[in-house]
């Protein structure tokens, strides 16, 4: 077993430690089985003997009671094992998944830019499901079937231990395609649980991309697309069944190699007299089960190489660190009263491509200020800083002059409210989602946040009013009712930072005036940091700051910056009222 395995055997150990008792009572039941099993043999001997041998008419009696009866036990124990490994199984696997989704929610902005949504939703479903069915049907086969053959073992020796010995010439042999096929199988495995994160992926993309897909006539693409990813993973899945399915005829061979041999020389035995028929049957029936543990863990072999290919996977994200957190020394940013600094700031999302370039910037108190420019320019990531979803490279982010590096996240973000153009709604209530991230708010507070946002007419005159559902995205609201609703979570939460990132953008103009107008009532009293293509929106700032290629070129009010010759804002300008 190489190192990795063991790492992983060590880890999932912990999870399974609080269910010890429990697993010692699934091995009671266990070890029930696998004594049943052999006094089974046992009674097998003395009836045959009795009844063929002796002539004992009371053994069909006996054999008529006790041989339902050690069945009747047997289920019984096979049920007890079985529930309890499941109670484990479901047990281990509830833990996983809630410390997945804690280390998920964890994780900083960059994570999720770098790993796709169905590729993480592949490890929260799709391993931890292969890594229950080992955590049930390992342990079972493993246990069981080992105690089953040490009891084999025990009662074919005493049946006859010459032909005990040649059975166990066998085993040695036995082991080696064993070791053959758990490689194959574990890197197959691996392989057929990554390809399957994409063909989450795929899926995903599709649902997603839906209207696109049928507005553009590609459905044949995306089937032949998700038709190459679906094959893939066929292969990996074949080339894992062709493995498994090798292993027990192989393991069935050397079986019925040894039962023919004590066949022949056995039953010569019997016919001499040196052997009662009764021992030699229950031999030949010991024999055959102790290979029959040999073939199951064969089978159980693959869930054992999926089980731990599952949980690499699965520490994989739980080993990941969050790049942006709270240090040991951070205070609590209790308020926002002087003014946010950019010094000195440099920061690019991809080493030695910086997007900011020693960039200097006051806001003060209450100032509105806009940020236009050409995409790639900066302008949003001038407020992704300013929330840490990223950190600067170099230089710092201060309020009130306070590194924002030494607050806490919580009270940062607490301070800051956001209203973008991709607005993100839950599938669940308007009102669910309007009071999102200030959930003690009175329904009182939340229509009134609603009408400032001129959202509580339309809402008036929804199904449910409030209780309606939103939809998965909001699909069930037009753009500007999902933009309406965005400010009023903005306007119930009453930040008195407040990012408007593409706010009223990408909407028709009757929307827009009631978008534009619910952001008005948004902005008073409040330090606005407005980012906009749509000059018509920032007007009214009161700096306008021109950016390119990470810098300042260009500051000043709407009507100094259009008397610019050649420059940027004015070229901006000048297109958008063609």
């Amino acid at each position: 077993m190489n190192e990795n395995k063991k790492i992983e055997i060590k880890r999932l150990y912990k999870y399974l430690r609080p269910y010890v008792f429990r697993f010692i009572v699934a091995v009671v039941f266990m070890s029930a089985f696998a004594g049943l099993a052999t006094s089974l043999l046992v009674v097998l001997k003395k009836v045959i003997d009795g009844i063929f041998i002796d002539k004992n008419l009371l053994m069909l009696g006996f054999a008529a009671v006790v041989l339902p009866l050690i069945f009747a036990l047997k289920g019984v124990a096979d049920y007890g094992r079985s529930y309890l490994l499941n109670y484990i199984g479901q047990n281990v696997v509830r833990d996983l998944r809630m410390q997945l989704f804690e280390k998920l929610i964890s994780l900083s902005h960059d994570f999720y830019v770098k790993n796709s949504s169905a590729k993480i939703m592949s490890r929260v479903t799709n391993d931890l499901n292969a890594l229950q069915t080992a955590i049930v049907r390992v342990p079972a086969s493993l246990i069981k079937d080992v105690l089953t053959f040490l009891g084999m073992i025990i009662i074919a020796f005493y049946l006859n231990w010459k032909f005990s010995l040649i059975v166990f010439v066998g085993f040695p042999i036995a082991a080696v395609p064993l070791v053959i096929f758990a490689r194959k199988i574990r890197k197959a495995a691996k392989q057929g649980q990554k390809q399957m994160a994409e063909i989450y992926s795929s899926l995903a993309q599709m649902l997603a991309g839906f209207s696109v897909i049928k507005a553009f006539n590609t459905e044949k693409h995306e089937e032949a697309k998700f038709k190459d990813e679906n094959n893939k993973f066929y292969n990996f899945a074949l080339r894992v069944a062709r493995v498994d399915a090798r292993s027990s005829p192989i393991m069935n061979f050397m079986g019925s190699v040894a039962v023919a041999v004590v066949l022949f020389f056995g039953g010569a035995d019997v016919l001499s007299g040196k052997w009662t028929a009764g021992a030699f049957f229950a031999f030949i029936a010991a024999v055959g089960q102790m290979y029959e543990p040999i073939r199951n863990f064969a089978q159980v072999n693959s869930q054992i190489q999926s089980g731990l290919s599952a949980a690499e996977r699965i520490f994989e994200i739980l080993d990941e660190e969050p790049t942006i957190k709270n240090t040991e020394e951070a205070v609590e940013l209790k308020s926002f009263k002087n003014s946010i600094v950019y010094k000195n700031v440099t920061f690019g999302y991809i080493p030695e491509k910086d997007i900011l370039k020693d960039f200097n910037l006051t806001i003060k108190s209450g100032q509105t200020v806009a940020f236009v420019g050409h995409s790639g320019s900066g302008k949003t990531t001038i407020a992704n800083l300013l929330l840490r979803f990223y950190d600067t490279s170099s230089g710092a982010v201060l309020i009130d002059g306070q590194d924002i590096k030494l607050v806490t996240l919580e009270s940062l973000r607490e301070k800051v409210g956001i209203v973008s153009q991709d607005v993100v709604l839950f599938d669940d209530t308007i009102k669910y989602n309007i009071s999102y991230g200030t959930f003690g708010a009175s329904m009182d507070d939340i229509i009134k946040a609603a009408k400032s946002a001129n959202a509580h007419d339309f809402i008036s005159k929804l199904p449910n009013g409030y209780d309606t559902l939103a939809g998965d995205r909001g699909l069930k609201l037009s753009g500007g009712e999902k933009q309406r609703i965005s400010i009023a979570r903005a306007i119930l939460k009453n930040p008195p930072i407040l990012i408007l990132d593409e706010a009223t953008s990408a909407l028709d103009s009757q929307s827009e005036k009631l978008v534009q107008s619910a952001v008005e009532n948004l902005m008073k009293n409040r330090t606005v940091i407005l980012i906009a293509h749509r000059l018509a929106t920032v007007r009214n700032a009161d700096k306008i700051l021109v950016m390119d290629n990470g810098r300042i070129t260009e500051t000043g009010m709407h009507e100094d910056l259009i008397r610019l010759e050649n420059g940027i804002y004015r070229k901006l300008n000048e297109l958008q009222e063609i």
